[in-house]
């Protein structure tokens, strides 16, 4: 059987429904991680200690799914049948997917797949694969890589960039010299001393006077048009 081709995207869930079955610790697992990016309602006749104390951020709705479970799926971008009944999960899998809703299986096999996530402030990575166990791995060894300015090069680069957009021609260009600002050693160096001198050096790269104003001990005087 060929493998399954699953496109990586980066949603933005902030104004979007999460709907969870099941109040138990998959539900729970499932409304800690989502709660952090979307609305999310977690429908269930019991619920773990854990959940109710999430009850600030996450709806909390007591119901016998199996009286009937249709009703709470208005609304829904996002449904995780998360049951202890494979059952039910599945006939709430199907009818989901009648009304186009997207599933998240809680087994990973779904039209949604959550991967494992790396957070380092505007930093996010994403890593998928076919067994858990090698993304949790794969995870872990790139958290201990990602101890470096990453975030600080981030901040930077998102301030300069519309500096950039505003003073150089051409998007080819401007990448050129985001590139440049990568593979600058001095800029990764002054980061860990300030972010201020970072700042300028990255400014430099699209401006050679700027670079030659700093060798000299000069403020710079802003980014100019390169023809």
């Amino acid at each position: 059987m060929a493998a399954r081709r699953l496109l990586p995207l980066m949603l933005d869930l902030n104004s979007k429904l999460i709907v969870i079955f099941g109040g138990g610790s998959v539900g729970e697992r499932k409304a800690r991680l989502f709660s952090d990016y979307a609305r999310v309602r977690v429908v269930a006749l019991d619920f773990t200690p854990a959940l109710q104390d999430l009850k600030a951020d996450v709806e909390l709705i007591s119901a016998d799914l199996r009286s009937g479970f249709e009703r709470y799926l208005e609304g829904a971008f996002i449904v995780i049948p998360a049951t202890s009944d494979p059952d039910l999960n599945q006939s709430i899998e199907k009818e989901a997917a009648m009304r186009d809703i997207m599933v998240n299986r809680v087994d990973g096999a779904g039209i949604v797949q959550v991967p494992s996530i790396i957070n380092r402030g505007p930093v996010t990575i994403a890593i998928s694969t076919e067994t858990p166990a090698l993304s949790k791995y794969l995870r872990l060894r790139l958290e201990q890589e990602l101890t470096g300015n990453y975030q600080q090069m981030a901040l930077l680069l998102k301030g300069i960039r519309p500096e950039l957009k505003a003073s150089v021609f051409g998007q080819k260009e401007r990448a050129r010299i985001i590139w440049e600002i990568l593979e600058d050693e001095e800029v990764w160096r002054l980061l860990d001393i300030s972010y201020e001198k970072a700042y300028m050096r990255a400014r430099s790269h699209a401006c050679p006077d700027e670079r030659d104003s700093l060798d000299a001990g000069n403020p710079p005087q802003g980014i100019h048009r390169r023809d």
